[in-house]
């Protein structure tokens, strides 16, 4: 594991040209190294996270099906320009201007889709939407608690998002071609600068 603080950027919410990168390397199965980086503005308090490969990957799209408890606890990574899918409970997470990237399980996953169905269906105008919202919670307990097998689908364009269970036989991988990755949100340009530079100052330190 190694860390950096040398990044200064502009913040891109008060435009100060103070917010601060630190960057952690760290071993990861199937990607070898992942840069976690945090971001703050000391001025405006802006912060954020990503997750970002320190090699050159392709665009990429991880299926798992969950038909076991045991596979609640396989480890994802998603980065800020990673889209979840959820088809079983129709739900897709895509990418916006403030996605934050993190580290979970499966079931960690699940909880914070449940939490963005259970504020969706507070705010639900029809009685309509309310009964699907709540059909969705249900369902998604029932995952959470390994009775309802579904499947999961992790998205990136920049190839740094994934599904990584120790057995990787138990996920289906996928190279996307250039059509469907131009289909696919990314991260916010801001993002895009730190990656390029990390990976410039990789490339000038081999």
């Amino acid at each position: 594991m190694d860390s950096s603080e040398d990044i200064v950027l502009q913040c891109p919410m008060c435009s100060s040209g103070s917010l601060k990168v630190e960057s952690m390397l760290y071993s990861v199965p199937f990607f070898n190294e992942l840069a976690v980086f945090t971001m703050k503005c000391p001025d405006c308090g802006f912060s954020q996270n990503d997750v970002f490969s320190a090699e050159q990957r392709k665009p990429s799209r991880f299926s798992l099906r969950v038909s076991d408890e045991s596979l609640l606890r396989v480890r994802v990574v998603r980065s800020s320009s990673g889209t979840i899918r959820f088809p079983d409970f129709g739900i897709d997470v895509e990418p916006g201007p403030a996605a934050d990237s993190f580290i979970t399980n499966v079931e960690g996953l699940l909880v914070r889709v449940r939490g963005v169905v259970e504020t969706a269906k507070s705010f639900a105008e029809s009685e309509e939407e309310r009964s699907n919202a709540a059909a969705i919670l249900e369902n998604i307990e029932l995952a959470v608690r390994g009775e309802y097998p579904f499947t999961l689908v992790l998205e990136d364009p920049a190839g740094t998002s994934g599904i990584l269970p120790e057995d990787m036989s138990l996920v289906k991988y996928e190279e996307l071609d250039a059509e469907e990755a131009s289909k696919l949100r990314g991260a916010p340009f801001w993002i895009d600068t730190v990656r390029d530079e990390f990976m410039a100052r990789q490339e000038s330190e081999r």
